[in-house]
């Protein structure tokens, strides 16, 4: 069984004048000697993930996977603080990202020409296991190549699913925000669903939001957001605003 810790919280939320904030779900796996890291964020997260690994006893040097679930700036430009990891991502989306052309919003295309060229990089497949108990589902729409990966942990599955379901009002509503093939967006949706309904008591991890699990059929959050904005229109740094950014929904712990 693989113990799940997140490192840093995904948040549902963007902005009308500063565009998508970015704020992307990290996830430490363990087993044992083993140490997985699923998404691994945009620069901003960098102190934030150092420090959560510092916590755990862990440097970026203990970490040996690191899982991928697409090539977008907010999930994978951190790939470069784990030198002895291998890097995995899906073979399509590999091909389809070294292929856009340059100045795109979406895509860091120095970080994944970079990756591309590794010897730390190991191209992943549909349904193809990566280690024991991690198998790679291909969930395309937000990217042609996008991976979900589900851990079985015996009795439960923990089920990441990256930004194939962003947050609980995709996985709700069926439709999607930011997604380069809707169709492709909502089906993948379906197929997650069906994944997650397969073991009572899994778990699914979004690419922006916090873990849920299925209560009665409905998906309940399994801990309490935390988010907030700090800004200073003041004379000194002193004196400045926090904006409080957790969101009053019901939420379950141990599923009860």
């Amino acid at each position: 069984m693989f113990d799940y810790n997140i490192f840093i919280q995904g948040f549902p939320g963007k902005s009308s004048t500063h565009g998508g904030l970015g704020w992307s779900t990290v996830t430490l796996l363990s087993q044992n000697d083993q140490n997985i890291i699923i998404d691994v964020g945009s620069f901003g997260v960098r102190p934030l993930l150092l420090s959560r690994l510092r916590d755990k006893g862990l440097t970026p040097n203990d970490i040996s996977m690191v899982l991928l679930t697409h090539t977008h700036w907010d999930h994978c430009v951190n790939w470069t603080l784990f030198p002895n990891a291998t890097i995995v991502v899906g073979r399509v989306d590999m091909n389809w990202a070294i292929n856009e052309p340059p100045g795109g919003w979406h895509v860091p295309e120095l970080y994944v020409k970079e990756l591309n060229c590794s010897s730390q990089i190991r191209l992943v497949d549909n349904l193809e296991e990566v280690v024991p108990g991690i198998v790679a589902h291909q969930t395309k729409g937000h990217t042609p190549g996008h991976m979900a990966y589900i851990v079985d942990n015996g009795e439960y599955d923990l089920l990441f699913s990256g930004d194939a379901a962003k947050n609980r009002a995709e996985l709700l509503s069926c439709n999607v925000d930011m997604t380069l093939n809707l169709v492709e967006s909502q089906s993948s949706i379906d197929y997650l669903w069906s994944l997650w309904k397969k073991k009572t008591g899994s778990i699914l991890v979004p690419g922006h939001d916090i873990p849920m699990k299925l209560v009665n059929g409905k998906p309940m959050y399994l801990y309490k957001r935390e988010a907030d904005l700090q800004y200073w229109c003041s004379d000194t740094l002193e004196d400045y605003t926090t904006i409080t950014l957790e969101q009053g929904l019901e939420f379950s712990i141990n599923g009860k």
